[in-house]
């Protein structure tokens, strides 16, 4: 049951924009009471149906360098701003692209 909660709530923080897996789990551990791991967050995000992975930011570390964090996204919001998305898979969205 915990798990459908965090499901939603992911769905709706996600419904206006892309967010990364960091921004996603700051907000779930501050909105729910026991909130989450990131290991049971990136299990949730990457077995959803509705959620699709959208690209890759840069994150530096000072002690590891720099590492990549995943974007994700709801497939309505894909849909909707991407109608060339075959809806099979990641997309990579284009940074220039203006929306």
């Amino acid at each position: 049951m915990k798990t459908v909660r965090i499901r939603e709530k992911i769905k709706s923080f996600l419904a206006e924009r892309p967010r990364n897996t960091a921004e996603i789990l700051e907000h779930i551990n501050s909105t729910m009471r026991h909130g989450t791991t990131s290991q049971q967050l990136g299990n949730v995000l990457s077995k959803d149906k509705d959620i699709v992975k959208v690209g890759y930011i840069k994150r530096s570390g000072i002690l590891s360098g720099g590492y990549d964090i995943c974007e994700w996204a709801t497939r309505i919001w894909v849909a909707d701003n991407y109608p060339e998305w075959d809806g099979e898979g990641p997309i990579l969205m284009d940074r220039n692209k203006n929306r």
